[in-house]
């Protein structure tokens, strides 16, 4: 079976400063999320019910980011309980979610799957690691004692 992955719509969240003077602060990243995916339903047609993933990039998983963004985002947009949601933690999180996607699409193992980038405004980077923790362990921090980004590292 020789199947293409297309984009059948396209929805930007407004834009605003991602800090807590910014325009946006006060909207959940979730209901952010929920907003766009109703919209998305709205301007493509397509029946939610018929969508077989939601795939969600979100950086630092916690606060208002935690516990499944692209879940309860799609739960909040009216989309069916049936509808799985899954959000990836890494950098460079919205373009491996497109990729994912199309990777599902060209495999046949998806019909019809969303795919969203990232919301950064409420939760700072880092904000993940607890104090006193190491999340990079001892080995990795002496191969790399001035840091990730000094060497040229990239994170993902």
């Amino acid at each position: 079976m020789n199947r293409d992955a297309v984009i059948v719509g396209a929805v930007r969240t407004p834009i605003g400063k991602g800090k807590p003077s910014g325009a946006l602060h006060d909207v959940l990243p979730a209901d952010l999320l929920a907003h766009s995916l109703r919209e998305l339903v709205a301007r493509t047609g397509v029946d939610a019910a018929q969508v077989d993933d939601v795939i969600a990039g979100a950086v630092a998983q916690v606060g208002d980011q935690a516990v499944n963004i692209a879940r309860n985002a799609l739960l909040g947009a009216g989309f069916p309980e049936s509808v799985p949601g899954v959000t990836i933690d890494r950098c460079g999180s919205s373009q491996q979610a497109i990729s994912f996607a199309a990777q599902g699409v060209v495999s046949g193992a998806y019909d019809l799957v969303v795919a969203r980038g990232e919301s950064m405004g409420r939760v700072p980077m880092g904000s993940s690691v607890l104090p006193g923790s190491n999340p990079f362990g001892d080995d990795m921090t002496r191969r790399y004692p001035d840091g990730l980004v000094p060497q040229g590292i990239s994170a993902n």
